[in-house]
């Protein structure tokens, strides 16, 4: 079963809305991976997680358990990031291990577009990240093209 953190889902749709071409990770994440088998089958069951997940787990910037890469000079990823997911697992009412299909999340996340204003990091582009998920919603099936 894939660990996932929300914010890590929300990108991997968000990149698959604004079909960008998926390249390995130059830190070594499992991103592609994780990404194809997400992509591939909406009906299987993720754990959604607060902490390192299947994507992080070969990433070279992870010292054990703790991520140590940074946003900028004064922002720690790790910091960024759990702000982040605890935002969106608050918002959508989920809690940390909680298992569910990808397929009722893409739903939670389509009753709750919203969330996506809490992405602020200075690499961030609102609209985007709106455009993209609201497509990739669209090609799952959850929403409806207007």
């Amino acid at each position: 079963m894939i660990k996932i953190r929300p914010h890590h889902f929300l990108d991997i749709i968000r990149d698959y809305g604004n079909e960008v071409k998926r390249e390995p990770h130059p830190w070594g994440a499992s991103l592609t991976s994780v990404t194809d088998s997400i992509i591939s089958d909406i009906s299987q069951d993720i754990q959604l997680v607060m902490n390192v997940d299947s994507i992080c787990e070969t990433c070279s910037k992870l010292n054990g358990k703790i991520c140590e890469a940074q946003i900028n000079d004064d922002l720690l990823m790790r910091d960024y990031n759990d702000q982040l997911d605890s935002s969106i697992f608050s918002a959508l009412s989920i809690k940390p291990n909680e298992v569910m299909s990808i397929v009722k999340f893409l739903n939670a996340i389509n009753d709750n577009i919203g969330i996506l204003n809490y992405f602020n990091s200075p690499s961030n582009n609102p609209n985007i990240r709106r455009q993209g998920t609201e497509s990739a919603l669209i090609k799952f099936g959850v929403k409806n093209a207007t």
